[in-house]
């Protein structure tokens, strides 16, 4: 899909504020209610929007620990990777999850609400997999910069 600058303005307000109304939308980037509702519909089908969220504290609902943890698994056929990635899928903890170039094969970022629970995760679900050769992680200490918007 190709991105107009009307497009982007809308992507832009969005990003935001995901709570805007139509109207409010509409009157933020000047465009008519139809075109707008149109344009939205597009990027949605286009897969540009893949959904609206609230972004939550972590602190303030008792996800406090935050961990970067590097896997790499036992092997690299699509057995294996399908195996790890649906437990990825599966892990509501895991928050995010690339696989990256270099000496590991992944990189998952995980919320717990303690230490206790990230040492349960870790050896009870993600070193016990069949899948996982090996983890080492890191645990942050403080949070200097959060976004979600894309600089468009």
């Amino acid at each position: 899909m190709e991105l107009t600058d009307s497009h982007l303005e809308i992507l832009r307000a969005i990003q935001s504020d995901a709570t805007l109304t139509l109207e409010e939308l509409a009157e933020k980037t000047s465009i008519s209610h139809t075109t707008l509702w149109r344009r939205l519909k597009e990027l949605e089908a286009g897969g540009v929007i893949r959904n609206r969220v609230t972004v939550l504290n972590p602190e303030a609902v008792g996800m406090s620990v935050c961990a970067f943890v590097y896997v790499n698994i036992v092997a690299h056929d699509s057995k294996q990777r399908r195996a790890f990635e649906k437990l990825v899928e599966t892990t509501p903890e895991i928050m995010q999850c690339f696989s990256i170039t270099g000496p590991n094969d992944y990189i998952l970022n995980i919320r717990v609400g303690d230490i206790k629970a990230y040492e349960a995760l870790l050896m009870d679900r993600i070193l016990a997999h069949p899948s996982v050769a090996s983890a080492s992680s890191n645990i942050t200490l403080r949070e200097h910069k959060f976004t979600t918007t894309l600089p468009i």
